[in-house]
């Protein structure tokens, strides 16, 4: 079997959504050995959200895979050996392209993938309408994106849970709620390896950031090894973003929005985030921080206690 690896740049497609008001960056990784599909999105410099969610999906022009939040991993129809085209959408009723990224000949196929989603988030409506109201306090059980990933008994394509070690967080001083889960190096079944080397090619970018927008100093106070801005936009509203070190490394990469409950993160940051306080005496305030790995630039899945 042939092992194919394809990068593509991702590029905005419209704005407002920006962690620092330029354009829209990152990098989509699509990894192909056999039927086997590893697929993650790295977004740069996408502003955290407090309400609906971003959706990504690939194509290779016939087949859709769309990532469980940044990442896919299992069986999958699409091919990407060749190249493939990604599309990064705002999804919060309706589907609203905000980026692309194309590998070799697949720009019309970009077009689709849009087309793809609606039709996938029209089911989940509509499965919502015929089914009886939940307690406010019922969780969904199935994530509706997956169900056009199956294997061949037909069960949908889950990312198995035996690939993941546990990773710890280097806040010392931060009172975080949950634990984190970040997955293994090296070799995956079916021949796919982790990428490397992720902070070394967005340092410039990020040191901007870093530079460009004033110390959130509670953060820093909060979390040892560590450095962290406030970025603003409209009507006074804003979120955070920092970097944690380990031995003079940086380890973890941080997006985060503020909250006066610790006890549920908003719901686009659902498995992703941790708390940690903006002070020892104030418990119940802080914010809410999602992290990405400095190594790899994969999510960091966040396991509540």
């Amino acid at each position: 079997m042939a092992y194919t690896k394809n990068l593509a740049v991702i590029r905005g497609l419209k704005s407002g959504f920006s962690a620092d008001g330029g354009a829209l960056s990152g990098i989509i990784k699509a990894e192909k050995y056999g039927s086997s599909l590893r697929a993650e999105a790295s977004l740069i410099n996408f502003a955290p959200l407090t309400e609906g969610k971003y959706v990504c999906a690939l194509s290779d022009g016939k087949n859709l895979c769309v990532l469980d939040g940044t990442l896919f991993e299992g069986a999958s129809a699409v091919d990407t050996g060749a190249g493939f085209a990604a599309l990064v959408c705002f999804v919060n009723g309706g589907v609203t392209p905000i980026a692309s990224a194309v590998c070799g000949p697949f720009q019309s196929a970009v077009l689709g993938i849009k087309e793809q989603l609606e039709q996938l988030e029209n089911t989940v409506v509509q499965k919502i309408k015929s089914e009886p109201a939940y307690e406010d306090e019922a969780l969904a059980q199935e994530n509706y994106y997956e169900y056009e990933q199956t294997s061949q008994n037909g069960e949908p394509v889950r990312e198995n849970p035996q690939e993941e070690k546990d990773g710890s967080i280097a806040c010392e001083n931060a009172q975080t709620s949950g634990s984190v889960e970040k997955e293994g190096s090296g070799e995956l079944a079916g021949g796919l390896a982790h990428g490397s080397g992720f902070y070394p090619r967005m340092k410039d970018e990020i040191e901007k950031v870093l530079s460009s927008y004033p110390e959130e100093s509670a953060l820093v106070g909060m979390v040892e090894n560590s450095r962290w801005v406030r970025i603003t936009y409209g009507d006074g509203k804003f979120y955070v973003f920092g970097v944690i070190y380990g031995a003079e490394k940086p380890q973890y990469i941080c997006y985060g929005v503020p909250s006066d409950d610790s006890r549920r993160p908003p719901e686009s940051l659902s498995g992703l985030a941790s708390f940690i306080p903006s002070s020892p005496d104030k418990p119940a305030s802080g914010y809410w921080i999602m992290y990405q790995d400095a190594d790899t630039g994969a999510s960091i899945k966040i396991t509540a206690h």
